[in-house]
């Protein structure tokens, strides 16, 4: 069972309005890579920026789950989910 890619765009969106609000940014988040496919999580899932150290040639959220479902192929993942400034 896949976790859907809404749900993890809805997470950067949800986790980027907070950061506009309290900041006074003006982010807005892109589509994740749509080839990407994870195991469902079956924790709530955690939302935090990409250090700027990982290289990556444009700001990116990260969305991570910290436990999938029993008997998935890999026990946690991150799925980076890429974000412009609107102005």
């Amino acid at each position: 069972m896949k976790h859907g890619l809404f749900e993890i765009r809805e997470e950067a969106r949800q986790f980027i309005t907070r950061e506009n609000l309290s900041r006074g940014t003006h982010w807005e988040v892109l589509d994740p890579n749509l080839k990407i496919q994870v195991p469902r999580c079956a924790v709530p899932l955690a939302v935090k920026w990409v250090p700027k150290t990982y290289g990556l040639s444009a700001p990116n959220v990260a969305v991570s789950c910290g436990g999938t479902v029993g008997g998935s192929w890999e026990k946690h993942w991150n799925v980076f989910v890429p974000v412009t400034s609107k102005r």
